[in-house]
């Protein structure tokens, strides 16, 4: 330890303190004394100084982040010099550079801000905090200080790019919303078809007072009947091969599930979100090869809300594709087995096959209202060709994604 040296070193020096070095063992004296304040100095402020950081849990792809690291000096005792950094995942972009060189006073709170650009979707932690702390009397190793970490880490989510569906080459009126029904117990309320009189049994609440009071008799009001239609999202992330071109593709997929999610709730409609990619959660999972676990793909049945949409958006922002993930056609039957009749399903995958196209007029016939989205644009081999024209009779409305550089999406 280093205070038994300086112990030792002492000890021999008493000597020379009343001997004819009397000068010299003062001067080494005072060293030792200096030298061991200067170690209280640092030990002290090392384990005093607290460091926090301040950053919003969620973004949205794109969005400019405002973010303040502080630094709190709890003691009467100065900091002289703290050189300081974050450490920020690849996929982020801090403007500026979250290096600090900073000196702290006595009881005082140094607040360092920057900016953090959210340019790719992800689950992310923010930290830790690592750096050096210096103090006044500096001497030998402390001159350069030693290398500290806080653990200081914040968690961020940001979700996937959401566009209109006509920058995806998608119509913008898609069987999606409310749809009529002759099933008189389904009125909506804010669908007025017209008026009539008053009949025995009528709603009080549904009496038209304006009119009633024109044409002198009781009027009550008459509304169209219809059915809420549930919209599930089937998300096809397991690539045709084990090659890397499909990324770039796999994430414009989830872009148009996002958008697709996102104009189901401007429309109040239940959203539902399946998908045979890999969601690892924040903890990193070890898996071996075919082993996925069931517990990382996204199984959410229709529901409506702002934090049911939130969380669609946050499986979608750790979400990945997988090549050893079971094709959509093993989970198909498993998924449409919780969904209300007449549901709306929205297919998104690369490309068509025979076994989904087996699938998606099992959908049909079942009753369902089936769509199919293909991101794999311009690549449809003469099978891929077959299987569309096959789409097309059983009347599945099929529409094909371009290549995401030619829809200047950020994926």
């Amino acid at each position: 330890m280093w205070w038994l040296s300086l112990l030792a070193l002492f000890l021999l020096l008493l000597p020379g303190i009343w001997g004819n070095f009397w000068f010299l063992g003062l001067a080494l004296m005072a060293w030792i004394v200096v030298s061991m304040l200067n170690r209280l100095w640092y030990w002290r402020v090392t384990h005093t100084v607290r460091l926090d950081r301040n950053i919003p849990p969620q973004a949205f792809y794109g969005d400019l982040l405002d973010v303040e690291v502080t630094v709190h000096n709890g003691i009467r005792l100065p900091i002289p010099w703290l050189r300081l950094q974050d450490n920020i995942p690849g996929n982020l972009k801090a403007t500026p550079r979250t290096e600090w060189l900073v000196s702290v006073r006595s009881q005082e709170k140094v607040r360092l801000n920057y900016k953090l650009e959210c340019k790719h979707r992800g689950r992310y932690l923010i930290g830790p905090l690592d750096g050096r702390i210096g103090v006044l009397l500096d001497t030998g190793s402390d001159a350069r200080g030693v290398w500290q970490s806080w653990n200081k880490v914040s968690r961020l989510v940001v979700y996937p790019q959401i566009v209109p569906l006509e920058k995806l080459l998608l119509p913008s009126r898609l069987p999606m919303g409310n749809m009529r029904t002759r099933q008189p117990l389904l009125p909506d309320p804010s669908r007025i078809a017209g008026v009539r009189e008053y009949q025995s049994g009528d709603d009080p609440r549904q009496i038209d007072w304006r009119n009633t009071a024109r044409q002198s008799q009781l009027m009550v009001k008459e509304f169209d009947r219809t059915r809420v239609l549930s919209m599930a999202i089937f998300l096809d992330l397991c690539p045709p091969d084990k090659t890397y071109v499909w990324q770039p593709l796999a994430e414009t997929s989830i872009v148009v599930a996002a958008s697709l999610a996102k104009r189901s709730y401007d429309l109040k409609q239940p959203v539902g979100l399946f998908s045979n990619g890999f969601d690892p959660g924040w903890e990193k999972v070890n898996y071996k090869e075919g082993t996925l676990p069931e517990w990382g793909r996204p199984e959410m049945p229709p529901h409506n809300g702002g934090p049911w949409l939130y969380e669609i958006m946050e499986r979608l922002a750790g979400i990945e594709a997988r090549p050893d993930s079971p094709g959509m056609e093993k989970l198909i039957g498993k998924w449409t087995s919780r969904l209300p009749w007449g549901s709306t399903i929205a297919v998104v995958t690369f490309e068509p096959y025979p076994a989904l196209v087996t699938e998606l007029s099992r959908l049909r016939k079942a009753g369902f209202s089936v769509m199919a989205i293909f991101t794999a644009a311009e690549r449809h081999t003469s099978l891929g060709y077959d299987s569309i024209f096959a789409l097309h009779v059983l009347g599945v409305r099929i529409y094909d994604i371009s290549q995401p550089e030619q829809l200047s999406l950020s994926v």
